[in-house]
């Protein structure tokens, strides 16, 4: 495979398997229930009940608001229910029991148009009876009786503040709702069959989420959060760190893993993990409620990831800057990023954090690699048999053969190559292989006068049966 794919391949399948073995069991085990006394909101549902509502759509949406209910503490949070078709009718008051809504919510019946000023007119009532932050929560199936006089409504609306959002759902327009709730990332559609996840999804702007979670759960507190999403990113950096320090070793036909390198490789992997899952999560946390900058929060948590890992892995491919790892982590970060966030409004959120891992473990290795192969500027070509070869940057960091373990090129022992045989650099923009000295105690090297060697674009040198070639741009 060439190398760019089997470092993506490795990087992706290290991070889902940390993912999947290390990280959802931590998440679940560290999982609390929600805290009701927690990000206390006023909320009125609005819900479509006009004649199109009905052939089973109705009764999705009656079991995703009991739901919804059910996850809420009406001791601690204001909920009232409306229900709107050619007119509004109140379902539920804020002061209203569980049983009340839920029994009330059963027997709502789908009939007439679809009024969303009445429906808007009622919620604002209602909302000026609350101290607490004011939402609007909008479900429907298709346009308003009169959509421009509902867009100037809900712009008066939310000039006072009142938070508007929309679950959408067969004709919708998306567009239009987007006037509506004033910002795309307030809507949420769903196809039938999907309305209970998008009443979560929903909530996401309302109540306290997590870096990596859509659902709601409960109050971590600060020091407990940073933690519990810092660990989970350091199983992920673990994982991919470790994965592509194999996928560099079978490259070169060594030692898929040494003690040292399982202890620097998986060690430092998971402290950038820990570090950057830990700052990203800071960064979400205040920006949780705002769709724009909650966004951004994730897409920054999962970069500085990238980075971090990237960074680090300069110190396991030879001659691989550590500016141009930082910028291979960035790129791998941000496409991994954008893999999650798109899988999240789309899937399960497990599924959404796992593929998302796959995505960014697969990036990250994938332009580690790319960035490697574009910009060096002398490589050197080991070809192992007339079909197999790999190819390694030079630079400054010396390529070593021999037939130590730590060897980059392995040499046979049982040929006679000592653990330290060579080594091939640059220095002073050429190509230098240099003997170590302690081979002229082997006979066959007695009378080698001269150890250090300047190579010429394109030469070649063959020790048993592997085959060196170098370049220089």
């Amino acid at each position: 495979l060439p190398k760019p794919i089997l470092f993506g391949l490795c990087g992706g399948f290290g991070c889902l398997a940390a993912a999947g073995l290390l990280g959802e069991p931590w998440l679940e085990a560290t999982r609390k229930d929600i805290r009701p006394e927690h990000r206390p909101q006023a909320l009125v549902l609005l819900i479509d009940t006009s004649a199109s509502m009905s052939g089973g759509r109705l009764e999705e949406v009656q079991a995703a608001a009991q739901n919804l209910i059910r996850r809420i503490d009406l001791d601690h949070q204001d909920l009232a229910i409306i229900n709107f078709a050619s007119q509004a009718q109140l379902v539920a008051e804020f002061n209203s029991q569980d049983e009340q809504m839920l029994e009330a919510i059963a027997n709502l019946r789908a009939s007439g148009g679809t009024h969303f000023i009445a429906a808007f007119n009622l919620g604002e009532s209602l909302l000026q009876q609350s101290d607490l932050p004011p939402n609007l929560l909008l479900f429907t199936d298709g346009v308003p009786n009169h959509p421009q006089g509902a867009a100037r409504r809900a712009e008066s609306l939310r000039n006072q503040d009142i938070n508007l959002f929309a679950i959408a759902t067969g004709n919708a327009n998306i567009s239009y709702l987007e006037e509506i709730t004033g910002d795309r990332d307030r809507i949420f559609y769903a196809d039938s069959g999907n309305i209970e996840n998008a009443f979560i999804a929903a909530e996401q702007l309302i109540y306290q989420q997590q870096l990596v979670e859509s659902e709601l759960s409960g109050d971590y507190g600060l020091l407990f959060g940073l933690l519990r999403i810092g660990v989970w990113t350091g199983f992920l950096a673990l994982g991919t760190a470790l994965a592509l320090i194999m996928g560099q070793n079978a490259n070169l036909r060594r030692r898929l893993l040494s003690p040292l390198e399982a202890l620097y490789g998986g060690g430092g992997g998971f402290l950038a993990g820990l570090t950057a899952g830990a700052l990203g999560q800071l960064a979400f946390l205040p920006s949780s409620s705002v769709p724009h900058l909650s966004w951004l929060a994730r897409l920054s948590g999962w970069t500085v990831l990238g980075i971090l890992v990237g960074g680090g892995m300069s110190g396991f491919v030879p001659n691989l800057p550590w500016r141009n790892a930082l910028l291979a982590g960035l790129l791998g970060g941000l496409l991994g990023a954008g893999g999650f966030l798109l899988l999240d409004v789309l899937v399960s959120v497990i599924l959404a954090r796992l593929v998302g891992a796959w995505i960014l473990g697969f990036c990250i290795g994938l332009a580690i690699a790319l960035t490697e192969t574009l910009l060096r500027q002398a490589t050197i070509s080991i070809q192992w048999t007339p079909n197999e070869s790999t190819t390694l940057t030079l630079g400054q960091e010396p390529i070593y053969l021999g037939s130590s373990r730590q060897a980059h090129i392995y040499l046979p022992k049982d040929k006679g190559f000592p653990p330290q045989f060579a080594s091939v650099f640059l220095e002073n923009d050429q190509i230098i292989l240099e003997f170590h000295p302690s081979i002229q105690e082997q006979e066959k090297y007695k009378t080698m006068k001269n150890l250090k060697q300047v190579l010429a674009d394109g030469s070649r040198r063959k020790f048993d049966d592997i085959l060196l070639e170098v370049h220089h741009k």
